[in-house]
């Protein structure tokens, strides 16, 4: 019988021709309908996967109410005569969580570097130590040079949350991955971005200081008795504090320029502690579907809890919406 997205086409009597043409109804200027041979593969329900992102966003205006899981599921595998899912289960894939501005340009991940002050660099110099010597492997059971040629540090815990959103993003088709510094990006901010890290990142200071009103803030002075040295304060005046049992992460999703840019988003995955962060990547890998359920297309913060001896304990303690 094919699949829902024939049985469908067969009852409206559209044609390749025809559904071309309401494919171009509901499609952007340069978004283009699928060739012959890709719709009758389309039809047939023996394509591999499913369709790339952009003939997502038009299937998904052109039969509203239907995932696209459904719409290429076998039609046999369906009720005789299938009814729409419900506007919940519409699936865009991940456009709506990332913005098709995201989705379209791709996704710029950006983690905060840190190199030696120039005071450590001229004292190592005026001691003779090279700058490719300044890092070193130690206990490496190779007795053999190790040189590095970039001295600059990354927090292993920003590497990894990265590296749990970057695999979830991978997951699917069309959305290229750009990973740069966080001193790169500020330079040249003018796009969307993923960036990891708190206070550490630079990212972070500029939403910080360009909005008038945050979704949070970092405080310098955390409550009596904590042993961190910040603490987390939403707009709806929540405080979070870390310590050695649990820690803190936050996932936030912001509009910097909403009049210019409605579909561009900057997201903040951060934290407090060494679990902070890479429990609030993890978590956005993992949940990214429920947010984007829970927030629309609204902005929000996440705020997570993280026990400190796995990322994968993340579990959400309070969303905040705008």
């Amino acid at each position: 019988m094919g699949t829902v997205l024939k049985m469908l086409l067969v009852e409206r009597h559209l044609s390749h021709k025809d559904f071309c043409a309401e494919y171009r109804k509901h499609a952007a200027a340069r978004e283009e309908p699928p060739a012959r041979a890709t719709f009758y593969t389309w039809m047939s329900g023996e394509m591999k996967g499913l369709p790339q992102n952009h003939h997502r966003r038009v299937l998904a205006r052109m039969f509203p109410g239907w995932s696209i899981h459904t719409l290429f599921s076998m039609a046999n595998a369906a009720t005789a005569s299938p009814q729409p899912v419900g506007d919940d289960a519409v699936d865009e894939g991940p456009a709506a969580f990332l913005g098709t501005e995201m989705v379209d340009r791709g996704a710029t991940l950006v983690v905060p570097t840190f190199e030696l002050a120039t005071s450590s660099i001229k004292a190592l110099a005026s001691a003779g130590i090279p700058r490719q010597h300044i890092f070193s492997k130690q206990a490496s059971v190779f007795n053999a040079a190790h040189r590095i040629d970039v001295p600059v540090a990354l927090a292993e815990n920003d590497v990894r949350a990265m590296l749990y959103v970057m695999s979830m993003i991978q997951q699917h088709d069309g959305i290229t991955v750009d990973i740069q510094s966080d001193r790169e990006v500020v330079l040249a901010c003018d796009r969307p971005y993923i960036s990891f890290g708190l206070s550490s990142n630079d990212c972070t200071h500029m939403y910080l200081e360009s909005t008038s009103d945050p979704l949070f803030t970092v405080r310098d002075n955390p409550p009596p008795g904590q042993g961190y040295l910040e603490h987390l304060e939403l707009a709806d005046g929540q405080c979070y504090s870390s310590d050695d049992n649990r820690n803190i992460g936050i996932i936030a999703r912001v509009r910097p320029a909403p009049q210019l840019h409605p579909d561009r988003y900057w997201f903040f995955c951060a934290g407090l502690g060494s679990r902070g962060t890479t429990g609030a990547g993890w978590y956005m890998a993992k949940h990214w579907n429920a947010l984007q359920e829970r927030a629309a297309d609204q902005e929000f913060v996440a705020v997570v809890s993280v026990r400190t001896y796995s990322d994968q304990t993340a579990t959400l303690e309070h969303l905040l919406t705008r």
